[in-house]
């Protein structure tokens, strides 16, 4: 993607009034000046190291059938970063919020909440190493000059594991506020690994005192015995206004050996009377798109012909990876699964005139495979300098930039990251037998478990403490 100074491939005006025109120039503005932006670092201290010698069957044997938060995973498949810095990249597009917070035409804020939807699992595009599970009573926070938004996350409860941020606008949350937890859910089987990220999200639109609610959809990996790895999401998103009873529903689109589609999103918005009112369509891998109805159902119907017309595909048979894994008592051509033909670009959407571009993704890094897949924004999430400790507020010493065995794995040092990844989970534990013989409760510093007065749902929300920043009674996780 380059920046040609020019607004006109990122929207057809000629049919719109001045005010979505407006905000279609400032979501272009926005995104260029995005995917200029380095968020700091912009490589790790040393590149990844070679896996390839790895067997992943030989550690995941053990996993089928078990839950993710009870397996230990050997320190070689992870990245070196928590699950709460990761949930971090989440936000990065919350600039939609702020453009949902400025229209004044109810489907129009929910067609860009539905684009940050779609827009936070864009991060995980070929992310397969697994995050740092967080400590019980973790945190991490996000803040910079130049971004509009402030994120802290804290690990609230470790059996089961739940992990409960707040993200909100830089004016203390005057403008929007979004905030859940998540409690991640994952099983194997024999072929692939399925990841249920149970939780509400709920973002608040303080101007229009309105309340929209969504839960993520599930994740497959595919081929974790044999053959190359892929993933997918699929599911049903929906995405509630409970202040005017308007919905966007997204199907996340499972692929299709038919179609040959991969990463598609489809959907709809609803009014108060159920009715569709506008189309969305596109790759939760590269951008979204709001399509006037009538012309959406009329490009479906098209779509649909071509995909009936066309078996022009033949399935190829993929070569085993023998560097992915190896095994002596598994049909292999059972096993592995057709790895899809993917086409970042999406050059032939050949989408009706005047679509609307809601979002689209950040350029990818040409070096991202040397760096875990990484983005910029991710680069970032784990820097702190000495100048920043010179220069920015005192982080608490919870923060996951503190974690040891995170520090050494992004410096290259395998050995001692898995020492400290052991010495701390011991630890851990060792404290958690103290309370228990105490006959005391885990209680969170910067959250609260309370039933939310609009949709009745138990949800965790910040007790407004956090950036007072009194770290008197940190506990000592590290």
């Amino acid at each position: 993607m380059t920046d040609n100074n020019s607004d006109d491939d990122f929207f057809d005006a000629n049919d719109t009034d001045y005010y979505t025109t407006d905000i279609q120039r400032d979501l272009m503005r926005t995104w260029n000046n995005f995917s200029r932006q380095q968020f700091g670092r912009t490589k790790l201290p040393v590149p990844m190291f070679d896996r390839s010698q790895i067997s992943i069957w030989s550690i995941l044997k053990q996993c089928i059938g078990k839950e993710l938060s009870k397996i230990t995973m050997p320190i070689v498949w992870n990245e070196p970063i928590s699950f709460l810095q990761r949930f971090a990249e989440n936000v990065l597009y919350s600039y939609l919020l702020d453009r949902a917070d400025e229209c004044t035409d109810p489907i129009m804020r929910m067609q860009y909440v539905a684009a940050f939807a779609v827009s936070s699992i864009s991060s995980n595009i070929d992310r397969l190493s697994k995050p740092f599970n967080p400590l019980l009573g973790e945190t991490y926070e996000f803040v910079q000059d130049d971004l509009p938004f402030r994120y802290m996350s804290e690990q609230v409860s470790h059996h089961p594991p739940v992990s409960a941020f707040t993200c909100e606008s830089k004016d203390n949350g005057d403008r929007w506020r979004f905030y859940g937890s998540i409690l991640p859910k994952a099983k194997f089987s024999v072929k692939n690994m399925e990841v249920n990220p149970k939780g509400l999200l709920t973002l608040e639109l303080k101007r229009y005192n309105e309340i929209y609610t969504w839960e993520t959809v599930t994740c497959t990996i595919h081929n974790i015995v044999v053959g190359r790895l892929w993933f997918e999401y699929h599911g049903t998103m929906e995405i509630i206004n409970h202040s005017n009873k308007i919905k966007a529903i997204l199907n996340f689109k499972p692929y299709s050996w038919s179609s040959k589609e991969l990463h598609k999103v489809e959907g709809y918005i609803y009014d108060s009377q159920k009715r569709k009112v506008r189309g969305l369509y596109g790759y939760w891998t590269d951008s979204l798109y709001s399509i006037d109805i009538d012309r959406f159902e009329i490009f479906l119907k098209q779509q649909k012909k071509e995909i009936k017309n066309s078996s022009k595909y033949p399935q190829q048979q993929q070569t085993m990876n023998s560097s992915t894994a190896t095994t002596n008592d598994i049909d292999n051509t059972d096993l592995d699964e057709e790895l899809p033909e993917d086409d970042p670009s999406h050059e032939q959407l050949n989408l009706p005139p005047n679509s609307l571009t809601l979002w689209r993704i950040m350029p990818k890094l040409e070096y991202a495979s040397q760096y875990y897949n990484f983005s910029l924004f991710t680069m970032a999430l784990n820097q702190w300098t000495e100048e920043d400790k010179k220069t920015r507020p005192p982080l608490p010493p919870t923060d996951s930039r503190s974690r040891p065995d995170i520090r050494k794995m992004e410096e290259g040092d395998i050995d001692l990251a898995g020492q400290e990844k052991d010495r701390l989970e011991e630890k851990q534990r060792a404290a958690r037998r103290a309370m228990e013989k105490r006959r005391e409760e885990w209680q969170p510093r910067w959250f609260r478990l309370i039933r939310h007065p609009v949709t009745g749902q138990d949800v965790w929300v910040s007790n407004e403490r956090y950036w007072q920043r009194n770290w008197a009674n940190c506990p000592d996780i590290y």
